[in-house]
């Protein structure tokens, strides 16, 4: 299987009909990682989703998705142009942990 890059999630959303309704963006995007995906990526990590996230084990979804959103920002790599290649390997962990805990 070819390794997907960062953007590819964006890439499998049709935007000929112009940028069309959240809930066809959202799947579009879950497409992107799959939990078999995210599990994937995040076999070899010491760390677990819990501990990228920075959150509790006991944290409920709200925490998660607050945590999650704080991270994303900062490693996004349109943030961190000058390390592109360590920004997308980091918001890549944090995707999967997110998509594993939200779940």
């Amino acid at each position: 299987m070819a390794k997907k890059g960062f953007l590819d999630g964006y890439k499998t959303y049709d935007t000929s009909d112009g940028f069309g309704s959240p809930k066809k963006w959202r799947s579009a995007f879950k497409e992107r990682f799959s939990k078999e995906e995210a599990e994937a990526l995040l076999k070899d990590e010491q760390q677990t989703p819990y501990q990228i996230l920075g959150v509790p084990v006991g944290a409920n979804a709200a925490e998660i998705k607050k945590a999650f959103r704080k991270l994303i920002a900062m490693w996004h790599p349109d943030v961190n142009q000058h390390r592109i290649e360590e920004a997308e390997e980091m918001s890549k962990k944090i995707i999967a942990a997110y998509s594993l805990l939200s779940n």
